[in-house]
């Protein structure tokens, strides 16, 4: 074989590909590693601003990333026409980010938010106790750690008179049961084989009781849903991104109701301009509904 002979097959072989190709808006053809390279940082930064636990950041991003690649399997150009801050929405949509909140909120200690230094929980694990910023949150301008403490010890005075009350009350004990836990109402009620009325009827009159028993605390006025947004409750409002993790002009439409982005940064033509106003008003249907589900403290 001559030397010319050589040089033309050498220079008609390519490098084999890294992995497999995959068209986006915003790069043109991309390996899923590279997707994931460009995508993770945004994605790490907008947990980072909903207050989710760094530790839970890793695992996370893997489980929106793991469902976005068996989306690109199924439909391979389901990035070709979408920026990367749909990308960063698609990773979040599928991250499963809220299972981490409720897991901490139910079993998070005292000793896990003082990071285990050994402190007495009586002693440090009430928040307040050198934060100025939370001053104006109490009429005692003196102490504000003693509002808490005041607080929690009328909560469980509180529930210790309601367990006395209803002692020797099956019907009641369920229904407390039922109000100071996550169970399922109904699966609850069913276990123990007492009517559903009866029970319903048991809780209304303990709320009725605390409502008494905790007359103090009564809120000043309700909070609407982006002061508590905008305080940390985060819950519903993922809630609502998993829910539209399909729709992409959806969640467009979340992040202008969140934000004082406005609509023409996303929408590339009149019709898009129009789904994501469409959207808007599902969206903040959805999000008021989530949130009025969902307690307020």
């Amino acid at each position: 074989m001559s030397e010319n002979i050589r040089n033309k097959i050498r220079q008609q072989i390519k490098p084999m590909p890294n992995g497999r190709l995959f068209p986006t808006g915003w790069a043109g053809k991309l390996t899923f590693e590279q997707i994931a390279e460009e995508v993770s940082p945004k994605v790490s930064w907008k947990f980072k601003q909903y207050g989710i636990c760094g530790q839970d950041i890793p695992d996370s991003i893997q489980n929106g990333l793991m469902k976005l690649w068996e989306q690109l399997l199924e439909t391979p150009d389901l990035l070709a026409e979408t920026n990367l801050m749909g990308a960063m929405w698609k990773v979040i949509a599928g991250s499963n980010s809220t299972w981490y909140l409720r897991y901490h909120r139910r079993y998070k200690t005292y000793t896990d938010v003082e990071f285990d230094r050994g402190y007495e929980v009586e002693e440090y694990g009430i928040s307040g106790l050198t934060n100025p910023s939370e001053w104006w949150r109490t009429s005692e301008r003196w102490a504000v750690w003693a509002s808490k403490v005041d607080f929690r010890l009328d909560i469980t005075a509180a529930m210790e008179t309601l367990a006395e009350e209803y002692d020797d009350d099956m019907k009641g004990l369920i229904a407390l049961y039922i109000l100071t836990t996550s169970v399922e109402p109904m699966e609850t009620i069913a276990t123990f084989g007492h009517p559903k009325s009866m029970v319903y009827e048991r809780i209304k009159g303990i709320r009725d009781r605390l409502q008494r028993l905790l007359k103090e605390y009564e809120p000043i006025q309700p909070r609407t849903w982006q002061e508590r947004l905008q305080a940390g409750e985060i819950e519903p409002y993922l809630q609502v991104v998993e829910h539209y993790q399909d729709r992409p002009l959806a969640l467009f439409a979340l992040y202008t109701l969140t934000t004082e982005t406005k609509v023409l940064r996303f929408a590339r033509d009149d019709k898009e301009r129009k789904m994501i106003f469409y959207y808007r008003k599902k969206c903040l249907k959805r999000i008021e509904a989530a949130y009025g589900r969902a307690a307020s403290f």
